[in-house]
């Protein structure tokens, strides 16, 4: 009987490691936002529907966030918030600059500090690092797309922002893979797209919405994102569109 108690016991004692393993982060997920389609899901918002600032960005992806996550992808949340740290400090001019380059805010008449705030508080705060490792980590990130943003990837392989012009999955998904450099070549990294309807009518077609990259937990390298948290609003079979911005109410 005490062998079968202390059997037992060991493995609720294994049951609880592996639960609380599979919440502590183990990646990063760098999460590009295609404005255009960011705009209309904003305008057509039915609980509190919003304009972005204008002109609408239409060349570039800003980031929405740096979100940590588990081994599975899945995003952190956390129960407890650490204290926060004194932003005018923290957001020195410098700093405030570079985040602006590929994280401007893109609501009407939203400050440039309130995105990064909001992400820090339900995102940053609950991987384990300060607010300004957390920021210094995006700038890192986002200084290894080494073209400059994303979506010149997309452009030298005729990925462009069209609203006649769809394109497949697996081409989106290769164009941004040259992100990537790996040596020695190794298996092709994952990504994840997010994609949203355009209408409730169209089969065919979809908008892209969102693109993550993910990294290690301190930033300095891509890896693969788990497959098993990998959306699958893009895959229905329906092509991909990047949107123009289109007039807002």
């Amino acid at each position: 009987m005490k062998k079968l108690t202390f059997f037992l016991l060991v493995i609720l004692l294994l049951e609880i490691t592996i639960s609380d393993d599979s919440k502590n982060p183990a990646l990063l997920k760098f999460v590009l936002q295609w404005p255009p389609t960011f705009c209309m899901n904003l305008n057509n918002d039915a609980k509190q529907p919003g304009r972005c600032q204008e002109p609408i960005l239409q060349h570039n992806l800003t980031l929405h966030g740096v979100w940590p996550a588990d081994q599975d992808g899945i995003s952190i949340t956390c129960c407890t918030k650490p204290p926060y740290p004194n932003w005018d400090q923290l957001f020195t001019p410098t700093v405030e600059n570079q985040l602006m380059a590929f994280w401007p805010p893109l609501r009407e008449n939203s400050q440039k500090r309130d995105l990064w705030m909001h992400e820090w508080k339900a995102h940053g705060a609950c991987g384990g690092t300060t607010a300004q490792v957390y920021f210094n980590t995006a700038i890192r990130i986002n200084n290894m797309l080494q073209k400059g943003n994303l979506f010149n990837y997309l452009k030298t392989s005729g990925i462009i922002a069209c609203n006649s012009l769809s394109f497949a999955k697996k081409d989106i998904v290769d164009a941004i893979r040259k992100v990537f450099v790996v040596t020695p070549p190794s298996p092709p990294l994952d990504v994840y797209l997010t994609c949203i309807p355009i209408d409730s009518r169209n089969r065919t077609h979809v908008y892209l919405k969102e693109v993550t990259l993910c990294t290690n937990l301190g930033g300095t390298s891509f890896i693969s994102c788990p497959s098993k948290s990998a959306p699958k609003s893009c895959s229905t079979g329906a092509t991909i569109m990047l949107p123009h911005p289109k007039p807002q109410p």
